[in-house]
């Protein structure tokens, strides 16, 4: 009796994708685009979904967990595919920072543009500061 109910048991967790919370996070891959200011920044920080980075110097590195998933936190406190393509203000004059982001969760594929002080969402702000740190602690730049 005992031995059918392990059975059982062993085949409803497999069943519901065997570990911890049941089915594995899922990827996620993007890139940040950064552009602008007095000294004319131009950087592109990609992400592949093997948590592979490349920085625009070429640094190199591997996302750690951690960042992966403050990443994915950030992602869902901005709801990031349900925001608009463009945050940006009628003026764009003057040195501000522009950032493209476009973030894929595996299934979709979202990109937006922001520049400096422009309105965009403060969790938006956070998410791009978040991506960045992240990109930058996998690459050991700080």
């Amino acid at each position: 009796m005992t031995r059918r109910l392990v059975l059982a048991l062993a085949l409803v967790v497999a069943s519901c994708g065997g570990g911890a919370g049941g089915t594995p996070p899922p990827t996620l891959s993007g890139t940040l685009h950064i552009t602008g200011g007095i000294a004319g920044v131009d950087e592109t920080w990609s992400l592949a979904a093997d948590r592979i980075i490349t920085g625009p110097a070429g640094e190199t590195g591997t996302m750690s967990d951690a960042g992966l998933e403050a990443v994915r936190e950030a992602m869902a406190a901005a709801d990031f595919f349900a925001l608009d393509a463009e945050y940006l203000p009628a003026d764009t004059c003057c040195d501000r920072f522009t950032y493209v982001i476009s973030l894929s969760d595996g299934s979709r594929t979202h990109t937006i543009t922001t520049l400096d002080d422009a309105g965009a969402p403060p969790s938006l702000v956070v998410l791009i500061e978040t991506f960045r740190s992240a990109l930058r602690e996998a690459a050991s730049i700080g």
